[in-house]
């Protein structure tokens, strides 16, 4: 008898440890479950702040594609079969007394050592209006713009040609010119944009009311 006792107590001893030690690793696994659920929402919370800022990140560089598409399909003044050559200032250019166009001066546009194009500013009338000589044709253009369109949107610029924009037939960017942006609503400057000295390129060159150190961009806003 008092060895049945013996081997019961002993079966019972054994079925407690191992109660203890299921109930010890029911608590470990437990534990491990909790310590899993937090490293996954830490992942998960990451993971949502990366989306996030990725999102950001494709909205402003869209902004900045729709502006440079908008540069990029900028109307020239002036048409030339090639590229190349060399601009030279051959009447000092003055501005309006109150707005950002010459009034006074002369460009003369070389290529070859053949004067290819002629741009006259004027006298120092206070006018908006500049005349552009080509093979012996004169024609003026406008040197503002308040309201321009591209892609049948109309723009969030007023605009102000410095220097008359140029393409060539046998490049696919503004190859030269000077414009800047206007904010339409509130008149404030947005930024200058500088197409560069007759090179094909795909280069220009921007300063803007943010950042006063100008700075070279793609003109080739819908490259990968």
């Amino acid at each position: 008898m008092e060895k049945h006792k013996s081997l019961f107590h002993a079966d019972h001893e054994l079925q407690r440890r191992y109660d203890e030690v299921a109930e010890q690793e029911g608590e470990t696994a437990m534990k491990r479950m909790r310590a899993n659920d937090i490293d996954q929402m830490i992942e998960l919370v990451t993971l949502a702040t990366k989306i996030v800022a990725f999102m950001s990140c494709k909205k402003e560089d869209k902004l900045i594609d729709n502006f440079t598409r908008e540069l990029s399909l900028e109307a020239a003044q002036i048409s030339l079969p090639n590229s190349g050559g060399e601009i030279n200032i051959t009447r000092t250019l003055n501005q309006s007394s109150n707005a950002d166009y010459y009034v006074d001066g002369e460009l003369k546009y070389m290529q070859n050592n053949q004067n290819v194009a002629i741009v006259d500013f004027g006298q120092g009338e206070e006018n908006s209006i500049a005349e552009l000589t080509i093979d012996g044709n004169i024609t003026d253009f406008e040197l503002k713009n308040d309201d321009s369109y591209y892609d049948g949107k109309k723009s969030k610029y007023k605009k102000v040609i410095v220097q008359p924009l140029v393409k060539s037939e046998e490049c696919g960017y503004i190859i030269a010119g000077i414009i800047k942006y206007y904010d339409y609503d509130t008149g404030a400057w947005v930024a200058t944009i500088d197409f560069g000295d007759l090179t094909c390129d795909e280069w220009a060159v921007k300063t803007t009311a943010d950042s006063s150190t100008p700075y070279t961009f793609s003109l080739n806003w819908d490259k990968d």
